[in-house]
C-alpha cells in the first residue's frame, strides 16, 4: 500500500512543480505590481492573502495524498472532514485578521484568487499539454 502512495507521490512531483513555478511567477508579478500602485497595507494584505492559498493548496495536496491510503468509502470521509477543516480555518484566520484591521478585506481576496486562479489555469494548461 506505501508502494502505491510513493508512486502516486512521484508521478504528481514534476505538475506540482511546473505549478508552483508559475504560481511564483505570477505572484511576484503581482506583488510588484501592488507595490508601485497601492499602499503598503494593501501590498501586504495581497501578500497575505496570496500565502493563505499556498498554504490552503498545500494541505489540500496533502490530504488527496493520503486519501489514495484508503479505501474509497473511508477516502471520502476523510477528504471531506480535512476540508471542511480546512475551510473553518481558512475562514477565522481571515476573520481575525479583517477584525483586527492587520489586513485589508479587498488586499486579501486579490492575493487569495491570484493564487487559485494561477494555479487553475496552470492545471488546465498542463493536462491539456500532457494529453496532447
Amino acid at each position: 500500500m506505501v508502494s502505491k502512495g510513493i508512486e502516486i507521490n512521484y508521478m504528481f512531483q514534476p505538475v506540482l512543480m511546473r505549478m508552483a513555478l508559475w504560481n511564483l511567477f505570477v505572484s511576484a508579478t503581482v506583488l510588484v505590481i501592488s507595490v508601485i500602485v497601492a499602499n503598503a497595507f494593501m501590498t501586504i494584505s495581497i501578500f497575505i492573502g496570496m500565502i493563505i492559498a499556498l498554504i490552503n493548496l498545500a494541505i489540500l495536496a496533502k490530504t488527496v495524498k493520503s486519501g489514495f491510503l484508503f479505501r474509497p468509502d473511508k477516502a471520502q470521509r476523510f477528504v471531506m472532514k480535512r476540508y471542511y477543516m480546512r475551510l473553518i480555518a481558512t475562514i477565522l484566520i481571515i476573520s481575525i485578521l479583517v477584525s483586527k484591521n492587520l489586513a485589508d478585506p479587498l488586499g486579501l481576496i486579490i492575493g487569495f484568487a491570484v493564487t487559485m486562479m494561477t494555479t487553475l489555469s496552470a492545471t488546465v494548461y498542463i493536462s491539456k499539454r500532457e494529453t496532447a
